[in-house]
């Protein structure tokens, strides 16, 4: 099967967008948290393995110009769906794009490499890429499931991996070195993704549970309170390393 046409499976069910996420939302309240500190105005944005444009629609909404690329066609027609819903048809584009053997015109301030390059087998070239797309001082923010995650070491993450396309997963100093090799500067590494919000995203049946997190602010922020202790318990689940070009 090809990359293409396993990515189109994930997405033969996913519904349309009417509104729009908040900062505290559970699934994505790490990477905005990051995205906050780091994107300062910074124009034009590029989202790397963008899926179906969730944090993109919360960026163009406060004015940010995006473009998002993904392997999965099905996921791009979803994209562009909901842009024209949201009303974000004039900040925001989306492309079917084949990264990194496809190349990407254009150069930006910040671009978003959020869990990508665990799926890559050309992982060097995609953070060579990346380094080329930059205008000098951009910021790239990337993110990797960690080999450091207590369930993905007791042997109960190896499912979710094979299912989802992890070809590997990474060191915190593992991503650092990736990165230094194409001249990046390391800016900051955040662990995150502790054992109990793991355990939510990779057992399905909690699904249903995570939708509430999604909407109801105070049950997320005690979930997310609790999992932030487990990570100084147990160690981090995910790794964010955010790397500036010089």
């Amino acid at each position: 099967m090809s990359r293409s046409n396993f990515y189109n499976r994930f997405h033969k069910v996913t519904g349309l967008q009417s509104s729009f996420i908040e900062a505290e939302n559970f699934t994505y309240r790490n990477l905005i948290k990051i995205l906050e500190k780091y994107i300062n105005n910074k124009k034009p944005v590029l989202d790397i393995g963008c899926g179906v444009g969730t944090i993109d629609y919360f960026l163009a909404k406060r004015g940010y110009d995006i473009e998002g690329i993904d392997i999965s066609e099905q996921a791009i027609n979803i994209c562009k769906k909901n842009s024209e819903i949201l009303g974000l048809k004039d900040n925001i584009k989306f492309k079917r794009i084949n990264f990194p053997k496809e190349k990407i015109r254009g150069k930006y301030d910040l671009i978003i490499c959020n869990e990508v390059l665990e799926h890559l087998k050309e992982d060097k070239e995609a953070v060579k890429a990346i380094f080329n797309l930059l205008y000098s001082k951009g910021i790239a923010v990337f993110s990797v499931p960690s080999k450091n995650a207590p369930l993905y070491k007791m042997g109960f993450a190896d499912e979710f991996d094979r299912k989802v396309g992890h070809l590997r997963r990474y060191l915190a100093k593992e991503l650092e070195d990736l990165l230094k090799k194409e001249n990046f500067e390391i800016k900051e590494t955040i662990r995150t993704e502790g054992l109990l919000r793991n355990f939510l995203f990779l057992n399905p049946l909690f699904r249903s549970l995570i939708k509430i997190l999604n909407r109801i602010r105070l049950v997320s922020d005690l979930v997310t309170f609790l999992d932030n202790f487990t990570i100084y318990l147990f160690g981090e689940s995910d790794i964010f390393v955010i790397a500036q070009k010089p």
